[in-house]
């Protein structure tokens, strides 16, 4: 299948600086995105489907999200972290903050990068989402409609990135919240140590400084351009000059589980 080729002569968009080689996508929006994936971050279209119907397995948001299959999936990912130690009391909270991690950190960077490289918005509703889960309960593929969003399509990076965290990613931690024996500022402290990670990632594709203001709005902003509350403000802080991640994952109580490398308990 031809697919064609970005416009490198894209306009600005509205109330916003930006940078960085902008997509004029055409009507096929999944078509578009692929070729974007494949030339930028070819293992995005190992996981990621896009367009179509969702495969027979996958569940939506309101399919995983019932408490008797969260249950189900969480129990399973515990069965799978304490395969090696049956007599050792599970521990949930750093359990389901690693669950919330593999979850978060497959979908959230493809998204972001659709947001911030193409011209047409994204609709990142979970109505229009749905998730593969390994055998070990743990998310492992999604499947997201590729439609337009039109109202996306007018707003800037920020306005953009503002609607995830609160279209896409709060629902779920919300959920996680609710289900107990974790708080959902930890699960937000770690999406802010991933937006910032992949923030750096798409340098080459925004510039330094599209990057750099983003970074300053995700973790030093209190508030969203929306008005609503920012939930990343100060998930990241600045030591000696560079943003650093403010509060420990807990994946160190998991057995088997390494530690990151930039644990903050160092």
């Amino acid at each position: 299948m031809a697919l064609r080729t970005a416009s490198s002569s894209a306009p600005t968009l509205p109330g916003t600086a930006w940078s960085g080689p902008l997509t004029v996508a055409p009507a096929d929006v999944a078509s578009t995105l692929y070729q974007s994936f494949e030339q930028h971050r070819p293992y995005f279209n190992e996981f990621i489907n896009l367009g179509g119907r969702p495969a027979e397995q996958q569940l939506t948001f309101a399919e995983w999200r019932a408490p008797t299959r969260l249950y189900s999936l969480l129990a399973s990912y515990g069965d799978h972290i304490y395969r090696n130690h049956p007599g050792v009391q599970r521990e949930h909270k750093p359990l389901k903050s690693l669950w919330a991690q593999w979850f978060i950190g497959l979908l959230i960077p493809p998204l972001m990068m659709a947001l911030l490289t193409q011209r047409r918005g994204l609709d990142i509703s979970l109505s229009g989402i749905a998730t593969g889960f390994h055998e070990t309960g743990r998310a492992a593929s999604f499947w997201i409609a590729a439609k337009e969003d039109p109202q996306l399509t007018l707003l800037g990076p920020r306005e953009r990135l503002g609607t995830l965290w609160i279209t896409t990613v709060k629902p779920v931690i919300d959920t996680l919240d609710a289900s107990g024996d974790i708080n959902g500022k930890l699960i937000w402290s770690n999406t802010g140590y991933l937006v910032g990670w992949f923030l750096g990632e798409l340098k080459p594709l925004l510039g330094d400084a599209l990057v750099s203001e983003l970074r300053h709005s995700c973790f030093n902003e209190k508030s969203l351009l929306s008005g609503a509350d920012n939930p990343l403000f100060r998930t990241m802080l600045v030591r000696d000059g560079l943003f650093v991640r403010r509060t420990c994952c807990q994946r160190y109580r998991l057995p088997d589980v390494q530690r990151c490398g930039d644990c903050t308990l160092k």
